[in-house]
């Protein structure tokens, strides 16, 4: 862990089918600048999308469903994620006015690539992050940020 934290150099890589999820682009003005909090609300959001607008794409009508077990699940360490978050921003108000412009970007994302395109897109990473407990959660968003260093 001290590895993965402090020496980018030697953290093995984070799995590729998370890269799309957790792109830092999602956060904020759009910066690459964004540490594992960031990552976790991006990939929360990109996630509920995907769950919400792809389940009959994939012919999987459960998909909001998994996504749902995915934030029961990962509830304390996503609510801390948005917490953090939201205390760099200057409070819940900020975040969630962040948060709605970040949740209408992805939409906006996926009415340009079209759905059946941005489905197959999100498909890995979707089925990949909702089936993610706490500890991987934590660990691919650490990983994530510090492959980026």
């Amino acid at each position: 862990m001290f590895c993965t934290l402090v020496l980018a150099g030697c953290a093995e890589k984070p799995d590729s089918v998370l890269e799309t999820a957790q792109a830092p682009l999602m956060l904020g003005d759009g910066s690459a600048v964004g540490g594992s909090a960031d990552r976790i609300v991006s990939l929360q959001t990109r996630t509920m999308l995907a769950g919400l607008a792809c389940g009959t794409h994939w012919g999987d009508p459960q998909a909001f469903a998994r996504y749902a077990g995915f934030t029961v699940r990962n509830a304390d360490v996503l609510r801390r994620s948005q917490r953090e978050v939201a205390e760099r921003m200057g409070g819940m108000a900020e975040f969630d006015r962040m948060h709605t412009r970040i949740s209408n970007g992805e939409s906006k994302r996926m009415l340009d690539m079209g759905g059946p395109n941005y489905c197959a897109e999100m498909r890995g990473p979707f089925y990949t992050a909702v089936a993610l407990d706490p500890e991987g959660l934590t660990r691919q968003s650490l990983v994530a940020e510090a492959s980026l260093q």
